[in-house]
């Protein structure tokens, strides 16, 4: 099983948009870590019911394809000008059967996830597990949420999400 993302980014609108001289890693489709808001809604102009800005928080992408029958929006977040996460949502989809696609696709493209917790709970956030995976300086979070009625959020919730963010190079412990 491969993964594929079909994007509206810059190959559906014919932009062609280098990505900013001080990026980071590309962390999904051709949003890199540190680009600027304007690089960022070059790539993905707005569109109605498809592309949002969200002035500097965010952009939002909808009804992106991610596996047949699976769709999701993504959230470029680039609350401080500069992109440091894109987080994939996926589409509700009954008894969260994408999410359990999504996953075996990710594991088959990346390998043996680096982290792996059983669940995740909180009273404030719904309950997941969580696969991690970091490879050429991104970090990729995949939680599948397993609360919810239908098997993690049926077909009027997320049953997963994706989030991207630039590998940490220096740490302070």
């Amino acid at each position: 099983m491969r993964l594929i993302f079909l994007t509206a980014g810059a190959a559906v609108f014919g932009c062609a948009v280098p990505v900013h001289a001080q990026a980071g890693p590309v962390l999904w489709d051709k949003v890199a870590a540190g680009m600027t808001i304007d690089a960022v809604h070059a790539l993905y102009p707005q569109q109605r019911g498809k592309v949002k800005w969200h002035g500097s928080k965010q952009t939002e992408v909808e009804d992106v394809a991610i596996l047949e029958g699976c769709e999701a929006e993504v959230e470029i977040q680039h609350e401080g000008g500069l992109v440091d996460a894109v987080k994939v949502k996926g589409k509700g989809s009954l008894a969260g059967r994408c999410s359990d696609k999504v996953l075996g696709a990710l594991s088959a493209k990346y390998g043996q996830p680096a982290v792996q917790r059983a669940t995740e709970r909180s009273l404030l956030a719904r309950e997941g597990e969580i696969v991690v995976w970091n490879k050429d300086g991104v970090t990729m979070r995949f939680k599948q949420f397993t609360n919810g009625i239908l098997g993690g959020g049926g077909l009027g919730q997320s049953s997963w999400e994706l989030t991207y963010t630039a590998s940490a190079s220096e740490i302070s412990l």
